[in-house]
């Protein structure tokens, strides 16, 4: 398509209008794609650019124009240490603009900056399963390895009585804002091991190995970005040693949201109901804080059945699921410049 300009967009030079044509792609597409989702406001989106989700490595974006106006959109995190193999690629077209090439132009733009810093495999997260784009990334040969659901807690209808949960015999809670307290981080560290045992399905990407000093490098990135983060674990009082955690992040773009990281149990401490009762002081801490909190938001792995009923009985709902698609970077491009 040579009648469409593919641009390097670059979120600390970009101007008023370009944020403003960037706001308004992904503000329809999601309109379309997640209709469900409230509106994403332009500060919003703003919030998001300038504060992308940490512990995936650099964000990147490019944008794609037609007759002077933009048209679409792509970005691609560069995750590292473990997983610096693949990227993580996200491609909007507008809903106007859509079966016109631009979406396969973009990804055809794209694919030597992927190429470039050695990456093998593409992986696309977080797709509405059976939507607009599950279909455009099949076609270009991409394949479903796991599949996740969204579950979101609204406030304002919330039971709060579900977050009243007895302490676990044998255990007490610790909780901390920011970094980890010196008594408890090696032990928070070990625990987060723990999370190796969630099901990524066929994804290639690996959860971290996590050393203190990486944690503390975390931690000293989500205090940069103004990132609010939370923690809450579950002590077995007899060894000392952190039985469980619970992670949960407020962005500072969105302080009425509530986005819950990681929840972790280790084998050792299962089948005491440490997760639930570790989620549902979150909660109350959070709003006790925070008493103009709109959400909690949340994704899942959709075989892992007990984390999303120990959501359910906190009050969170199933709101759509969603899909992990990945494909090999040679056979991506070789599809890309087999189309006309």
């Amino acid at each position: 398509m040579t009648d469409i300009e593919i641009r390097d967009f670059e979120i600390e030079s970009a101007g008023a209008d370009d944020l403003l044509g960037y706001h308004r792609i992904v503000a329809a597409s999601q309109q379309v794609d997640l209709p469900d989702d409230p509106p994403l406001t332009y500060e919003n989106l703003v919030g998001r650019l300038r504060n992308p989700f940490t512990g995936f490595g650099p964000l990147r974006h490019w944008t794609a124009h037609r007759g002077g106006e933009m048209a679409g959109v792509a970005n691609m995190y560069f995750p590292e240490v473990e997983n610096s193999h693949l990227v993580i690629a996200n491609v909007r077209v507008h809903p106007q603009s859509r079966g016109q090439g631009i979406g396969s132009t973009l990804a055809r733009a794209i694919v030597p900056a992927i190429r470039a810093d050695g990456r093998r495999l593409v992986e696309c997260w977080q797709v509405p399963k059976g939507g607009t784009g599950d279909s455009w990334a099949t076609r270009l040969g991409f394949e479903t390895v796991h599949e996740t659901v969204q579950q979101v807690l609204l406030i304002a209808e919330a039971d709060t009585s579900l977050w009243e949960v007895a302490a676990p015999t044998g255990y007490r809670l610790e909780r901390w804002i920011g970094a980890a307290p010196d008594a408890l981080v090696a032990s928070y560290v070990q625990a987060r091991e723990a999370i190796h045992d969630s099901p990524l399905g066929q994804s290639s990407m690996s959860n971290p190995q996590w050393t203190v000093d990486r944690m503390r490098a975390a931690e000293a990135e989500r205090r940069r970005l103004d990132v609010e983060s939370r923690t809450v674990v579950a002590v077995h009082e007899a060894t000392g040693t952190v039985a469980g955690l619970t992670e949960l992040e407020v962005q500072p773009h969105q302080p009425t949201w509530a986005f819950q990281r990681d929840t972790a149990v280790l084998a050792a401490h299962r089948g005491h109901g440490l997760g639930r009762w570790i989620k549902a002081h979150m909660a109350r801490w959070l709003l006790a804080d925070r008493p103009d909190l709109e959400r909690f938001w949340t994704t899942t792995g959709a075989v892992n059945t007990h984390m999303i009923r120990v959501n359910h009985q906190l009050g969170f709902t199933t709101t759509r699921s969603a899909i992990v698609l990945t494909q090999s970077v040679a056979t991506l491009a070789a599809r890309l410049e087999a189309q006309p």
